[in-house]
């Protein structure tokens, strides 16, 4: 950009002195000016776009890895906060908060070389003008800045509801995502209901809250790109007009008033950096915050989960002879009581049915599995690879039947026999055939098939204690029943042990234990019970300009986009 400063002097000045020779000479200069920039220009998108996507890689890596751990992506949906669609946050705002850096950054810091160099520049072809009778230096400089100045005022201003609008839109968008895969995901029960107009009706006002959050944001960014258009567009003429009266008085060359424009340009544009930028600076805002906050979420379940002493539940994963819990008590994800003072051990080889309040069981089921950390208590719990809890509804990822078959170990390898003679006990003997077939099985397959095939994979994994929870709920009594007898034949040293609904008989179970659910809303723990309060007041942000940008302004009419 200096090179071709220099060029626009030497090239006006050879035209009014109308030397073709050194026209001539200056179009080859520029055509090596032309070259380089190219060359700079795709250097300098390769280098961004690599630094982008590993970028993008590291964070997706950390964000996932903390979030899908330890049960904390289940953990994280029960607590309140802002983060909802964390598959949008992960897929869509990391990207955008990544690029959106990354090019901010190299442009601010290109901004800042043109600034660093033109400024100088700019001084020098000034020279002095007489204001009031003092004799001022470099007035385009100072008018530079000034210029730039009221205009970065007047964008700020102009553009103030657009990180509160862009925040908004990038919301909706992702929850007009999360209702088209949960249209996609109950397509069978929708179909059965004959629910696909109300279904439609709802996705369509799905979509009309994007449509009023892209109309708010419309509005600010039409304010803010009409006067950043008559900006630019006087930045180029502003300096000729400035400069003209030298000119005319034989002050200044028409080499020197056009480079002396071009430097002009050049400052302002360096310091209209903000001005330029503020529509993706909304974007990259909103899109941190959206990843924040569902960081913040993991983090916060993090920390309940790692709870020790007598206010929380202590998992005791030694090598034992039982398993069981002695003074367990359970909370609802904001502290208040669910299940009070429980106590139970299970023996080897004993079958024991848990049932009562659905939600109860729902939550002791859950301790046991070690995916609930809100409570106190003690929970005595075999290695994980002793024991398997299982629930409802199978994990069935895409893939083969073998490979599902021999989760969570994937590169385990049964034989076919052994998994033929297990399929064919479980009463699915028609998918033997299929152990190779690679498919989207819990679309395949129906809910009973689906509990069948979590006891085929209990089967084949012999553990020595065994958890189930509403896990034979869609089987008949008889198939219940069997698939029970089963466990207890082929793992006669297994304890057993059945919480929640269970349609057979109760006559296999050795013992049997009715819950109840605690009522009152009893806080149980207050450090955590105060921080659900503290979720559910908005935060003060900390950085005072950001607050002011997203305040916004009140709505012009009726709006669910604002509030």
């Amino acid at each position: 950009m200096i090179r071709l400063n220099v060029w626009s002097a030497d090239l006006f000045d050879a035209l009014e002195r109308r030397s073709t020779e050194n026209a001539m000479a200056q179009i080859g200069i520029f055509a090596f000016i032309v070259l380089g920039t190219m060359a700079t220009n795709m250097g300098h998108l390769i280098v961004r776009r690599h630094l982008q996507l590993d970028w993008r890689r590291w964070l997706t890596a950390h964000v996932v890895g903390s979030w899908m751990n330890d049960a904390r992506h289940y953990q994280a949906g029960l607590i309140p906060g802002d983060h909802a669609n964390p598959d949008g946050r992960i897929a869509e705002d990391i990207r955008v908060m990544t690029e959106a850096a990354v090019d901010l950054a190299s442009t601010l810091v290109y901004c800042v070389l043109l600034l660093v160099t033109f400024v100088g520049i700019l001084w020098s072809l000034s020279g002095s003008i007489r204001v009031v009778g003092i004799d001022l230096p470099g007035h385009l400089v100072f008018l530079a800045f000034i210029y730039s100045g009221v205009g970065a005022v007047v964008a700020f201003i102009l553009g103030r509801p657009l990180v509160t609008a862009t925040d908004v839109r990038q919301t909706k968008e992702a929850d007009f995502r999360y209702s088209l895969v949960r249209a996609r995901e109950n397509s069978e029960t929708i179909a059965l209901a004959r629910a696909e107009p109300a279904e439609r009706g709802r996705l369509g006002i799905g979509f009309e809250t994007i449509a009023l959050a892209w109309r708010d944001q419309s509005k600010g960014l039409s304010r803010l790109i009409a006067f950043s258009s008559g900006y630019v567009a006087l930045a180029a003429v502003f300096p000729i007009l400035v400069g003209t009266p030298r000119f005319l008085e034989g002050a200044l060359t028409l080499g020197r008033l056009m480079q002396s424009a071009q430097a002009f340009q050049q400052v302002t544009a360096a310091l209209s950096w903000p001005v330029d930028n503020l529509p993706r600076i909304a974007e990259w805002r909103a899109s941190v915050e959206r990843v924040l906050a569902l960081q913040e979420a993991v983090q916060v379940v993090t920390l309940e989960a790692a709870r020790t002493g007598e206010t929380a539940i202590n998992l005791d994963r030694a090598a034992g002879a039982w398993l069981g819990v002695a003074d367990l008590w359970v909370a609802e994800p904001d502290g208040t009581a669910m299940l009070s003072d429980l106590t139970l051990r299970v023996e080897p080889g004993e079958h024991v049915l848990v049932d009562g309040d659905p939600e109860a069981a729902a939550a002791l089921f859950r301790v046991l599995a070690g995916i609930w950390p809100w409570g106190y208590g003690r929970v005595d719990l075999p290695a994980d690879a002793a024991m398997v809890a299982t629930g409802r509804h199978l994990f069935l990822p895409e893939g083969t039947l073998r490979n599902i078959l021999a989760l969570p170990e994937r590169d385990a390898d049964a034989g076919d026999a052994d998994i033929v003679e297990v399929l064919t006990l479980v009463g699915l003997e028609g998918l033997t055939d299929r152990l190779d077939n690679s498919l989207d099985w819990a679309g395949a397959l129906n809910g009973a098939e689906i509990q069948r095939l979590a006891f085929a994979r209990l089967l084949l994994r012999k553990p020595d204690w065994v958890v189930l929870g509403d896990a034979t709920d869609a089987l008949d009594p008889a198939s219940a029943e069997t698939l029970l007898r089963l466990i207890a034949t082929l793992l006669p040293q297994a304890g057993v042990v059945v919480i929640g609904h269970h349609p057979g008989s109760t006559e296999t179970f050795h013992r049997r234990l009715t819950l109840e659910r605690s009522t009152g809303g009893e806080v149980l723990l207050h450090e955590i019970y105060a921080r659900r309060q503290a979720a559910l007041t908005a935060r003060r942000r900390p950085l005072k300009v950001v607050d002011w940008l997203r305040r916004g302004y009140p709505p012009e009419g009726p709006s669910t986009t604002h509030g």
